[in-house]
């Protein structure tokens, strides 16, 4: 995750809507006592120390980014709290789990099933997970209008038309339990929920550059190589988008589609 890699330094200031959707929930899953945590795709940390403030067990955070390991490690050394460079792929352990956390990330699963079973693998008998992650194609209508905008330059629009994104979206609630349910898991919750705040253009291009840009702007996502300058120029034209979208008072209307899903092994 070369650029989670790049942006690891100012995620902790710039993650501010994967981190209000995560302690929305951390809420959701009651954890109390001493329960054993896992944080699958725990970043630079926030979320995973929040969860340990919540039980005497330990908590133990994995994420592919070198860098957002480092981060995390570096900001919060409590001895309960272990972070570990790992990806869904790495996760071997076997009933060492009261709770598997998953905030903004499910979304990067190539093969959300093979994590789902992992997972399961991975909890105690009674052990419950919890997945926040955006949701359907129109995830974030202002980003998808800001794209199409970006794209009205012929340089831009000529490479971004060789774009596969990376994401794994599903459209409904029901789909989503669907898929937990054939893993083996007891949905307790599971809802679709829109919510949004108003941001300048400036705050947009921050929260945009927070996740977004790490599959918009990965080169293995494209059909071909890119002309130098496409980077910058994609940004540019991304900066330029938003601001030209704000309204009369300055704010963007910043609404992102989020599946909350809690269940139960």
């Amino acid at each position: 995750m070369a650029i989670f890699d790049d942006i690891a330094a100012r995620y902790r200031t710039t993650s501010l809507v994967q981190a209000s959707a995560g302690e929305q929930l951390i809420g959701l899953l009651d954890i109390s006592g001493s329960m054993d945590l896992l944080d699958v795709g725990c970043g630079t940390g926030n979320l995973t120390a929040a969860l340990a403030g919540r039980t005497s067990g330990n908590v133990t955070g994995i994420d592919p980014s070198e860098a957002m390991i480092r981060e995390a490690s570096t900001a919060f050394p409590d001895p309960r709290i272990s972070f570990r460079v790992m990806d869904d792929t790495g996760m071997d352990d076997e009933q060492a789990f009261d709770v598997i956390y998953c905030n903004s990330a499910f979304q990067w699963f190539r093969n959300p099933a093979r994590f789902l079973g992992k997972a399961r693998k991975a909890l105690r008998p009674g052990g419950r997970i919890g997945v926040q992650a955006p949701a359907t194609r129109q995830y974030c209508p202002v980003f998808i209008e800001a794209i199409g905008r970006c794209c009205a330059d012929p340089s831009i629009r000529q490479v971004f038309s060789g774009f596969r994104p990376p994401w794994f979206f599903l459209e409904s609630a029901e789909a989503y339990g669907d898929l937990f349910e054939a893993a083996g898991f007891r949905v307790l919750f599971c809802t679709i929920e829109e919510s949004g705040s108003f941001r300048t253009p400036r705050e947009v291009f921050d929260v945009f550059c927070s996740g977004a840009t790490a599959g918009y702007l990965d080169p293995s996502c494209y059909d071909c190589p890119w002309p130098e300058g496409f980077e910058n120029a994609f940004l540019d034209g991304m900066r330029r988008s938003f601001e030209t979208m704000a309204a009369a008072d300055g704010k963007l209307d910043l609404m992102f589609r989020r599946i909350f899903l809690v269940g139960d092994r």
